[in-house]
C-alpha cells in the first residue's frame, strides 16, 4: 500500500473540505501549510491576487511531515489570480527534490485545474499523475462534488 500525504493551504475553508475529504478516501496522512503572512482583510486580498500573479513565495510553516518518507504527494491550493497560492509555491520548491511522485488539486471560483498544470510543471519539472479542480458552483452540489473526489481518488489509485 502506498504511503500518501496531502499538504494544502486553506484560507476560507474550501481548499482543507477537499483535503480532508481526499486524505479520508486514500488513507492519507494530512499537513496544512502556515502561511505566515497576514492575508485578511481588503489588503490582504489585493496583495495574495498579486502575489499569485507574480508567482511570489512566502514565509511558510509546517508540521513537519516529511514528504521524503511518501510515495505520493498530493498538493491543494486555492487559485489566486489563476495561480496557486504563494504557500503551495514556496511548499513546493522547497520540497521538490524529495518528493517521488505528485498530484494536485485546486479550488476556485471556476479556474479549471489544466490551468494550474503549467506552473505545477515549472516547479517540479514534471507532469503530474493527476490533478482536479473544484469550483465554487461544485462544493454546493453535493453529488458533482462527491463524484470528482471519485474520480480523483481513482485516478491517485492507477498510479
Amino acid at each position: 500500500m502506498k504511503k500518501i500525504l496531502v499538504v494544502y493551504y486553506s484560507k476560507t475553508g474550501n481548499t482543507k473540505r477537499a483535503a480532508d475529504d481526499i486524505a479520508r478516501e486514500l488513507d492519507a496522512d494530512v499537513e496544512a501549510i502556515e502561511d505566515k503572512r497576514k492575508r485578511s482583510g481588503i489588503w490582504g486580498w489585493i496583495t495574495s491576487g498579486r502575489d499569485g500573479m507574480k508567482k511570489m513565495k512566502t514565509e511558510i510553516e509546517t508540521s513537519g511531515k516529511n514528504p521524503a518518507e511518501y510515495d505520493l504527494v498530493i498538493a491543494g491550493s486555492p487559485v489566486w489570480a489563476w495561480n496557486m497560492a504563494p504557500a503551495v509555491r514556496t511548499y513546493l520548491e522547497n520540497n521538490k527534490a524529495s518528493i517521488k511522485e505528485y498530484a494536485f488539486f485546486v479550488t476556485s471560483g471556476n479556474t479549471p485545474s489544466e490551468k494550474i498544470v503549467p506552473y505545477m510543471k515549472e516547479i517540479m519539472g514534471r507532469e503530474p499523475l493527476a490533478h482536479t479542480g473544484f469550483n465554487t458552483a461544485e462544493f454546493k452540489n453535493k453529488e458533482t462534488y462527491d463524484k470528482k473526489i471519485v474520480k480523483f481518488i481513482g485516478k491517485t489509485r492507477k498510479v
